[in-house]
């Protein structure tokens, strides 16, 4: 039943009828075992955005933009004996925009009631065995390949409709095992959405994109050599063809090979390193031709950490690097290899919500950023972080006249507002983010547009939960 989305929920519910045919009757003897818990959390957002570049090209526009968003999420769960849970969150998330002509109807009061959890947790079914099944939420590692299944509705949601098995296999090494299906429509939705939500798009379709992912994920994590935690992955997946509003483009079938490293070398000094490599097939589609897929990934960094001085400051030297491709992700018609990292599960704003701008859909590729990190804690439970450094594309495609992005920094305040909200339980907290990026020779002004040379993000935010 591809147009229903509630396989979920439907698998979900076998899940747990069988669970209850079995368990009931202890139920019914033990009713101290089970517990019922429930809350929420609300973020409010201001955000203004001034002289972006256009997403997936090299041209750089002067429009400005700022809007309100209110995100609000309510959460139950029934958990019997500590092993087994039922959870439950649903989410709505509206906007206000002072300025866009393109956006201003969209997503106003009081939008859609959307299904943003539901699973069942399985705990410890057999030896060191436990499952997960359901719509739930994933990120493995550093989250730069799992992290958001919805990339298609922004940061509203960011779950995987998923399967997923935890094997303890050593004493503190795991194995994760997942299974991914994430339908472009979310047909379980209560109420009539201001705009339609593709969740899976990297390009406006009309109105849908229609591509669909399905993937498999082995994920290890060993952790039994305690200054050098290791993480080692296999992650296949399929992206159907989709469409924009008048294109048919050609799906994909990869494999991701990769691992993260994350060395302590004394007290003072770690390191990180993650690297992977991608390697399939791009369908043929019209007069595209099929392709074959070579791209890699590379995150490295040496941290420098004072844990006993006050403000606990902390300072890193990193390098990011996606691999790039000269030649169109699209519309290629000579059949030659895509060379173009693909962010896999990680279309998001995770790096920078500019930079994530830079493609379509937040698809990251063709990135070289080598930057310089630093972080503190002026006040207890304030943290201040920063990154700055030059901006590269690996190759240069749509036929820029230089690699060079631009400049990048970006700088983030956290602080708390409210230690509890009632009863000992919640919390009330702000933040204020803002980046820029000082363009390079890559981009180039539009027609009849004024120059602009640089790009701007502000962020103002508060979260409170409960």
């Amino acid at each position: 039943m591809r147009d229903s989305k509630l396989w979920v929920i439907t698998a979900v519910f076998f899940a747990l009828s069988a669970f209850a045919d079995s368990q009931m009757q202890l139920v019914k003897e033990n009713r101290s075992e089970l517990q019922l818990d429930a809350g929420g959390d609300m973020r409010a957002r201001y955000e203004f955005k001034d002289n972006w570049m256009s997403s997936g090209k090299n041209t750089i526009g002067t429009a400005y933009e700022d809007y309100l968003r209110f995100r609000t999420r309510l959460w139950g769960e029934v958990e019997y004996q500590e092993k087994h849970k039922l959870f439950l969150r649903l989410g709505n998330e509206f906007r206000d925009y002072s300025n866009s002509t393109k956006n201003k109807n969209r997503n106003e009061f009081p939008d859609e009631i959307y299904i943003e959890n539901l699973y069942f947790d399985l705990k410890e079914i057999a030896d060191r065995f436990s499952l997960r099944v359901g719509r739930q939420d994933i990120i493995l590692g550093a989250g730069r390949l799992v992290k958001d299944g919805t990339p298609g509705d922004g940061s509203r949601s960011i779950y995987f409709d998923a399967l997923r098995a935890t094997v303890d296999l050593m004493e503190q090494s795991t194995l994760d095992l997942i299974g991914i299906y994430n339908y472009y429509r979310d047909n379980a939705t209560i109420g009539n959405g201001h705009d339609l939500y593709d969740m899976t798009y990297i390009k406006s379709g009309s109105p849908y994109s229609k591509m669909d992912e399905m993937a498999l994920v082995a994920y290890f994590s060993y952790n039994e050599i305690e200054d050098f935690p290791m993480e080692f992955y296999y992650i296949w997946k399929q992206e159907t063809r989709f469409y924009d509003k008048t294109t048919r483009y050609p799906g994909r079938n990869f494999h991701t090979l990769g691992t993260r490293l994350n060395p302590h070398f004394t007290e003072k000094f770690s390191g990180e390193l993650e690297s992977a490599v991608q390697s399939g097939e791009v369908d043929s589609q019209g007069k595209m031709q099929e392709r074959e897929i070579m791209a890699w990934m590379t995150y490295t960094a040496l941290t420098y950490s004072e844990k006993e001085l006050s403000g606990k400051p902390q300072g890193s030297l990193a390098l990011l690097y996606l691999s790039g491709d000269e030649d169109s992700y699209y519309k290629t018609t000579d059949g030659s290899t895509d060379h173009g990292w693909n962010p896999v599960f990680n279309r998001s704003s995770w790096f920078s919500e500019i930079c994530a701008s830079m493609y379509d859909k937040y698809r990251w590729s063709n990135l070289i950023y080598p930057h310089l990190q630093a972080g503190i804690e002026p006040y207890h439970k304030h943290t201040v972080q920063a990154r700055s450094g030059p901006m590269f594309a690996a190759a240069k495609d749509n036929n820029a006249n230089s690699s060079y992005r631009g400049y990048f920094s970006k700088v983030n305040y956290q602080f708390p507002l409210l230690s509890e909200i009632y009863g000992g339980r919640g919390a009330l907290k702000g933040a204020i983010v803002w980046e820029v990026l000082y363009y390079g020779g890559y981009y180039e002004q539009e027609p009849g547009d004024s120059k602009a040379d640089f790009a701007s993000w502000l962020r103002f935010e508060i979260k409170g939960e409960f």
